[in-house]
């Protein structure tokens, strides 16, 4: 979530410089906060302090799909959207990921949209602790899980480079930009190689 929010303060401020309006929706499993698009360096400040702010309130699930269509519902005019989350909506099956590529790809019609995939390279491996009482984040539902099997720690590992690969071919699948984001690696270079290969699109 901090990585998010520095990301997601940082294509902010950029907006001054363009002197762009630029706005705002917070969401976990709802809509947290909604801060509709405005103009100048007072709005774009308290956006960023929202964002820094927010780590307490969007907790739960994420709920893409919902966040899409509120968007949709709510920002009329064409808009460059960047829509920042660790894309985990939990195991729902094809069916519902191909539904959330065709609203990816719906609203990528009416805007120009970037997707930003947070990752924590910490989540994909299980230290050898023993006995853990693990949350699901996006369910709330808790299990018991020995650490100290390395049965166990593979097949954690293996399930997060499964859906690592899941996601990279949803995102070719939706033919949508990306911005790819590592707590392990500085963003920086990222937001700049993206904004470089969309000024050579244009």
């Amino acid at each position: 979530m901090e990585l998010a929010a520095e990301v997601t303060a940082l294509l902010a401020l950029t907006a001054i410089r363009n002197q762009d309006k630029i706005g705002l929706v917070l969401f976990s499993d709802k809509i947290v906060k909604y801060i509709p698009p405005r103009k100048g360096r007072d709005s774009v400040m308290r956006l960023v302090r929202e964002v820094l702010a927010a780590e307490d309130e969007a907790k739960g699930g994420t709920d893409v799909e919902g966040v899409l269509k509120f968007l949709n519902g709510v920002q009329k005019r064409r808009a460059v959207v960047f829509l920042v989350s660790d894309f985990i909506t939990g195991s729902r099956g094809a069916s519902a990921a191909d539904g959330l590529a065709r609203l990816l790809r719906a609203t990528a019609r009416h805007h120009d949209m970037i997707c930003v995939p947070v990752s924590d390279p910490a989540e994909s491996t299980l230290p050898d602790v023993g006995l853990v009482e693990l949350e699901d984040s996006e369910t709330g539902e808790l299990m018991l899980v020995d650490t100290s099997s390395v049965k166990v720690r593979k097949a954690f590992a293996a399930k997060a480079e499964s859906d690592r690969e899941e996601l990279t071919k949803f995102f070719r699948k939706t033919g949508i930009d990306t911005l790819d984001i590592a707590t392990d690696k500085p963003y920086i270079d990222g937001v700049r190689a993206l904004f470089k290969r969309r000024a050579r699109k244009r």
